[in-house]
């Protein structure tokens, strides 16, 4: 058979099919490993010369830390990468957040199967899980094409049909739902397709001015540094892995640019897209405007596989970047709260109206704030802006710290506080959910208070830090588009964290999920009603109803456009577009059920 390439050392696949049942399929279900349909060597042989000997077998790097075949010396150099020695200068450090490599890009971003949710890892993939646990693929691919251009894809997809098995589409491994990975899947991997090309002058019915084509492997990291160089900036969010021209963009995409440039998918222009039915065509909104429209806001890997993404950039400038921080043990728990409060209630005029951002977390003593005041120099903007908001902190008598930055470039910004580019060192919460707080809620003095309890229960007990985003997505047209309604009302995003203990027993950390998703969401979503969840930042075990807290009034549309450009059911992503008329079976198959 023609040779198929490995992630690492070879580990006999029996091993790592150790879940296999070895049953037939069930008629509306997808074969996986074991099963008597699925496919045969020489099947995956034939596959692997279509695709010029670019298919992948998935070989988890921790395979290493794990029975049968453990090398001791490569599980404890993945290991001692545990912890870094030195923290980086960026936002989350300066909080004092403990990092460590593995959640880090350097462990996922380049690899074919790799992931950064720990709890889509089996929690026996990984370096910490004791060794006599063996290695088992789980949710993992089985195999990967290394795709290069559509023809790979559509090949990755004829099999797929053919075989009758699971197809997930796969870029950066930012991923928290799970979307991009799938037990038995084949994994279309598309992280090397990495055109970067700058359009001086775009011209289309709705837009001229500069623009960028993106591959759908390029993270927004490199994205950003590569139009820095040319004088530019482009809307990206404040974690470099994530694929600009995947499912960030897709999913709306928030940023701190967000009220300068609205959101990501507002600066889309054209999608290069491989559709379910297998054709390669370009979508505009102009031409096959069904699925620009709804790839742009609507949810990655739903309705096609993107293969590059062209948007617009915007003349880099300068930028005039307060940092304003406060803690309550000097002052008390009733001050403490109160300062939050007064921060949330000044927040839309800070906000609405105005090109500034602000970035702000906390946990139940200890609250910091990165303002983003684009292309001005003067630093008295600063002072001018957070005024009214530090007299009442004088007011209700708690101390503060403020310092206010200048850089050249928001790059430069960037840099400074989410890099070092192209990746940073902030790593990826793998317990997290969200919600859009409607600028009515922060600013009204009987909702403010619900909002606030619902705050002060989920970091009680010091386990979860709340990020959020503050940002007016409705500020700068916009064109139609798939993104949340949710998101134009709304004064900021705000994320429950708390980070995955990897050396805790697995009960630890699902404890920690079941309390997030059973009693601290749900106080979020009652004190922020008729408002919504970022679809890219959701826990898997979410309660809320995906439809209308994700896609709200589009999805009807949406599903109707999945229909039109999958007819095949190729594409499944836990709350996506269509999710619900699959279901996972017993042993881990995906079954399609109808509509």
């Amino acid at each position: 058979m023609a040779r198929v390439h490995s992630t690492g050392a070879v580990v006999t696949l029996l091993n790592l099919f150790a879940t296999a049942l070895g049953l037939a399929h069930v008629p509306s279900c997808r074969y996986i490993p074991g099963d008597i349909g699925w496919p045969t060597q020489n099947d995956w042989a034939r596959l692997n010369k279509t695709v010029g000997g670019r298919l992948i077998a998935t070989n988890p790097q921790a395979h290493v830390c794990h029975t049968p075949g453990v090398d001791q010396a490569a599980c404890d150099a993945l290991r001692s990468r545990f912890h870094f020695e030195e923290a980086p200068p960026s936002f989350v450090t300066r909080l004092n957040l403990t990092i460590t490599e593995w959640d880090n890009a350097p462990t996922y971003v380049d690899k074919p199967a790799e992931m950064i949710n720990a709890y889509w890892q089996n929690q026996s993939c990984d370096p910490f899980a004791h060794t006599s646990r063996p290695c088992v693929l789980g949710n993992y691919p089985v195999y990967s094409i290394n795709v290069s251009n559509a023809d790979d894809v559509v090949a990755g997809m004829q099999f797929a049909r053919k075989q009758n098995i699971r197809l997930s589409v796969h870029n950066t491994g930012h991923d928290y739902n799970g979307r991009s990975s799938g037990q038995g899947s084949l994994s279309l991997w598309t992280h090397n397709l990495q055109t970067k090309e700058i359009i001086r002058q775009y011209r289309s019915r709705v837009y001229s001015g500069p623009a960028v084509k993106l591959g759908a492997g390029v993270h927004a990291g490199v994205a950003l540094q590569y139009v820095a160089q040319q004088g530019y900036r482009l809307v990206t969010g404040e974690c470099g892995t994530v694929g600009v021209a995947g499912g960030y963009s897709m999913g709306g995409g928030h940023s701190p640019l967000n009220s300068l440039y609205g959101m990501a998918a507002d600066n889309v222009l054209e999608w290069e897209v491989v559709t379910g039915e297998g054709k390669h065509i370009v979508a505009t909104p102009d031409k096959n405007a069904d699925i620009y429209w709804a790839m742009t806001g609507g949810g990655g890997g739903t309705y096609g596989v993107a293969l590059s993404m062209t948007t617009r950039i915007h003349a880099d400038g300068p930028v005039v970047g307060p940092v304003l921080s406060f803690t309550s043990p000097n002052v008390g728990n009733e001050t403490y709260w109160a300062a939050v409060g007064a921060f949330l209630k000044r927040l839309p005029a800070m906000i609405q109206g105005t090109p500034n951002s602000i970035q702000f977390s906390f946990w139940n003593n200890q609250f910091a704030a990165l303002v983003v005041i684009p292309d001005q120099t003067n630093t008295s903007v600063a002072d001018a802006l957070l005024a009214p908001l530090l007299g009442d902190l004088k007011t209700i008598g708690m101390p503060y710290s403020l310092s206010v930055s200048q850089s050249k470039s928001y790059a430069d910004y960037y840099n400074t506080w989410y890099g070092p580019l192209p990746f940073g060192y902030e790593p990826p919460s793998t317990t997290l959910n969200s919600r859009l707080v409607p600028a009515r809620v922060a600013a009204d003095d009987k909702a403010r208070p619900k909002l606030i309890d619902a705050m002060k229960l989920t970091t009680q007990d010091g386990q979860f830090l709340v990020g959020c985003s503050a940002g007016d997505a409705n500020r700068t047209p916009h064109p139609d588009n798939a993104v949340l309604p949710a998101w134009r009302e709304s004064v900021a995003i705000c994320n429950l964290n708390a980070f995955w203990n990897w050396t805790a027993p697995i009960e630890h950390n699902l404890g920690i999920k079941r309390a997030m998703v059973d009693v601290y969401a749900p106080a979020w979503d009652a004190a922020t009603p008729g408002s919504g969840v970022y679809l890219n930042e959701i826990d898997p075990w979410y309660k809320g109803d995906f439809k209308v807290n994700m896609f709200g009034a589009n999805y009807p549309r949406l599903l109707d456009i999945k229909h039109k450009y999958d007819p095949y059911h190729l594409f499944y992503g836990h709350h996506s577009v269509g999710s619900d008329e699959f279901t996972i079976d017993g042993a881990g198959r995906l079954c399609y059920s109808g509509r």
